[in-house]
Order: structure tokens, then sequence, then C-alpha cells
């Protein structure tokens, strides 16, 4: 197991290879923003974004711009935020926004590639999602086809899309031994994961001398409570697009995994007949993503126990501690060529792949979005008064090949 909260994939990029060719460093005063950016403005609530955009939420100062989130002081459900774009448009090159998170469940911080003209004819009109990212480390990168459409059974357009959740800053085993063994009916996971958790194995195991690694692949060192005839296991829900279910929650083997539904608050609860004594509570989630990596691993969670009719908290965890995306700037970057898409963060590589829907050129935006659902975690009045800080946005060109050092 690699608990590494960082491991990257590839090698750093190579900025020899590249030249600047646009940049903006946000160190103008508040009005020349307009001179390169276009602005969102007033747009309804939809089924995905909660309130406005305006220009007035988007601020300079002090060398950063800030997309500003604000609760509407006359009508509590009522939301603003901010939304730009480039003026000019941009093609195949490498490009890095350098920001920080919202300080926020349920906000949207994105830095994507957006088509506001029509690509030419004979070409697909797409959407290049750098980074969708969520409070507080989350990573979500996404290749829109808005070309190619077809209807659902319910009647609604639909897309071809490829999101995936990079929560690299995580931790894969998580390992609860009790202070002291409590006895209890019930015990339960609970999580606010703006995505969907992935558990491979939740075990809940009989005091014992020695514990096993949350990693182990056997069980011998101690009993594990949830895999005990009668031990039932429930769910907030199974996500229906990957091939898992409930069961593999606690089926004793780390190659399956429950994925549970994408929005709204996530759970799984173990209940017995009969009173259990508990010593130590482990959990292994993740997605494997190759190369001995994982991601989707959870931002939080809160594990209970049921005492006397309440439930009782016996652990947190925060991802937060390991890494907070809104506490400190990181850089985002991506390249674009003919043939691949590859992400990056902080300048090294963690996922690539193949380019067969985006050739034509399009404009850089930036959004911060608060969204409906709980897409991205609760809404809270948390998320009043923070904001995406963006340093810079850079656009860089490969250098000719006897432009090269």
């Amino acid at each position: 197991m690699r608990d590494n909260p960082m491991a990257y994939r590839d090698a750093p990029l190579d900025k020899s290879e590249w030249k600047l060719a646009w940049a903006d460093e946000f160190d103008y005063p508040d009005a020349h923003l307009d001179r390169k950016w276009i602005s969102r403005q007033g747009e309804f609530e939809s089924e995905w974004v909660k309130g406005r955009r305006w220009r007035k939420n988007a601020v300079v100062k002090n060398g950063v711009l800030e997309l500003q989130n604000r609760k509407s002081a006359s009508d509590p459900h009522v939301w603003s935020s901010a939304s730009i774009w480039t003026k000019r448009t941009f093609g195949y090159g490498y490009y890095a926004a350098r920001y920080k998170y919202a300080g926020a469940y349920g906000t949207n911080n994105s830095f994507w590639l957006w088509p506001k003209i029509k690509p030419p004819p004979g070409q697909k009109a797409c959407e290049i999602d750098i980074n969708e990212g969520h409070y507080p480390n989350v990573m979500n990168t996404n290749i829109h086809n808005w070309t190619d459409t077809w209807r659902a059974p319910d009647g609604r357009e639909q897309h071809l899309d490829n999101q995936l959740h990079h929560t690299l800053q995580g931790k894969r085993g998580h390992s609860v031994v009790l202070k002291a063994p409590v006895t209890t009916r019930k015990i339960r996971l609970r999580s606010d994961n703006p995505a969907s958790i992935h558990i491979e194995e939740f075990r809940v195991l009989a005091p014992s001398a020695r514990y096993p690694a949350a990693d182990a692949r056997h069980e011998e060192a101690a009993l594990n409570l949830a895999r005990m005839p009668g031990a039932r296991l429930t769910t907030v829900g199974t996500f229906y697009q990957l091939p898992s279910r409930e069961a593999f929650a606690a089926d004793g083997r780390l190659e399956t995994r429950w994925v549970s539904s994408k929005h709204g608050p996530k759970w799984l609860e173990i209940e017995w007949d009969e009173a259990q004594i508990v010593g130590a509570v482990q959990i292994m989630n993740g997605w494997p993503a190759g190369n001995g990596t994982y991601r989707n691993l959870m931002t939080d969670y809160t594990l209970e126990y049921w005492d006397e009719g309440k439930w009782a908290k016996l652990d947190r965890f925060d991802a937060a501690t390991i890494a907070d995306h809104a506490a400190e700037y990181h850089t985002y970057g991506f390249e674009w060529s003919e043939d691949y898409f590859k992400w990056y963060l902080d300048g090294k590589l963690y996922h690539t792949e193949r380019n067969d829907v985006c050739f034509s050129a399009m404009n850089i935006l930036l959004s911060m979005a608060i969204l409906n659902q709980e897409i991205a975690g609760p809404v809270t009045d948390k998320i009043d008064g923070t904001s995406m800080k963006v340093d810079y946005v850079r656009y860089y060109r490969r250098k000719s090949p006897a432009g090269r050092k």
C-alpha cells in the first residue's frame, strides 16, 4: 500500500520545451480586468448551479483575482458568484493557473477551456475541464463532447463526457483503534465527500492484542464482526455506472469495492441483532489509478456507534489536515496536443487521455459556482465570503525543434 499523499505517475513537465505566449498576472487595477476578460452577468439558477454570476463578484486586488461568493442579505436562498472568460481564443499548448479554492464545501472552483464560438465545419464542439476543484482537495477532470448527443429514456438530451475525480492527497487506509472498547448493535460511517466514496473494505474488529494492518488481505489476527453471520450491511445506495455492490464493502476482499451514489451525503451501516464488543474499525478506500496510486480518496468521514438510543462519535477524519487547497496555492496545468491531453499538479503529471475530439481553438474560463444537489458537498453559510483566489493564468506554446536548447 502507498499512502504517499502525492504519488505522481510520471516525470515533471520540462519547461525548457515551452515558450510563454500569453499571461495574466492580475497586477493591475480592478477596472482593467475587462480588457482581457468577459464576465457572465446574471445567469439564473440551473439544474446544477445555484445562484447567479456577476462582474462585481470578480475583484482584482493586491495582484490576485478573487471570484467571490456572497449570500443575499435580503433573501437567504439567493447566492452570487463570478465567472469570466478570455476575449481571445487559444489552441494546442500548455496551460497553467495558480489558485486557491474557496474554503467551503459546495463550491466549484473551475479552470476550463470553453468554446465560446462555434467550431469549424466538420469539427466537434468540446469542453476541457482542466480542474473543477472541490474543497478541500478534490480535482475533477473532464472532456465534454457536445456534438454527439442522444436522448435518454427520460427524454433528456445527453452528451459524451469522461468525468474523473482525483483526490490524490488523502489516505487510503484508516485504522481506528479505540482507547476503550464499546458495546453496540450498530456502527455507521458518514461522509460529505463531494463525489462517490469507494470502499474496498470496511472492517469492524473485536478487541484483540494485535490488529491486522488496514491493507491486510486476511483477518486472522482479529475477528471481523462485519462478516459475522447475521451482520446486516445497508448503505445510501450504489453508483449505477460502475460494477459495484453493497456487499463488496465487507466481503473480505480488497479487489472489490462498494461505490456509493454520487450526490448528497454518503453512509454505510453495519447492524447486529445482539450487541457486539468493538475494539477497532478499519477502512480501505479509493480507486486504483495505476502504478500503485489511488484516486477518489475520501475527503472526510465520521465514524459513529449506537449508544443508548443515539449516535455517538468514534472518530473523525478531514483530508484538509493532509492538504487544503483553500489554504495553499497550487498550480493546475494542462497540456493539449493533437494526440493527447495531460493533466499536471504543481508541474507533475497525474493523468493522461487520448485526444479524439478537441481540435479547434477555445477560450480560457475561470469560474466560481455554488452547486445544487450537493454535487460538491453541502451548501451552508460557511460559503458566504469565501472566494477562489487566482494568482495567475499562463499559456505556453511548444518551441520549434530549432528553438530548443
